[in-house]
């Protein structure tokens, strides 16, 4: 089974650090409710926020999505990252290394957390 699950790399807070503080938490992550996919089955939801560090040499963001498959075991840690849509080999990179560091709340069936395949999309603005 997979299921869609949307992130949005915002560029203020997640691209570049030095503007955005260290202590603020995701807006839509640390508030969210986690999301029910079917009866008694609770998709994987991002703990922490995801942060691509970047030079001073590191070209300009642009605009766009990297689409990713990514496995999610019962710990909640990440595995079998797999760039499905790519948006150039800069930024997939980059994404790719983020997302491995990154770590969910597992999915859950009846309250009792189960590995799910999950495709990500995750949108980089400028």
């Amino acid at each position: 089974m997979r299921f869609t699950l949307a992130a949005s790399l915002l560029v203020s807070s997640v691209l570049f650090p030095a503007v955005a503080s260290a202590s603020e938490p995701a807006p839509a992550a640390a508030n969210a409710q986690p999301v029910r996919v079917s009866t008694g089955v609770t998709a994987p939801s991002l703990i922490t926020p995801i942060k691509i560090e970047l030079s001073d040499r590191a070209p300009k963001p642009i605009a766009g999505e990297v689409g990713l498959s990514i496995a999610v075991d019962e710990k909640g840690e990440v595995h079998d990252v797999k760039v499905t849509r790519p948006l150039n080999s800069f930024w997939d990179a980059r994404v790719v290394a983020a997302i491995e560091k990154g770590h969910f709340r597992p999915a859950s069936l009846n309250h009792q957390a189960i590995p799910m395949n999950v495709d990500l999309t995750v949108a980089i603005a400028r």
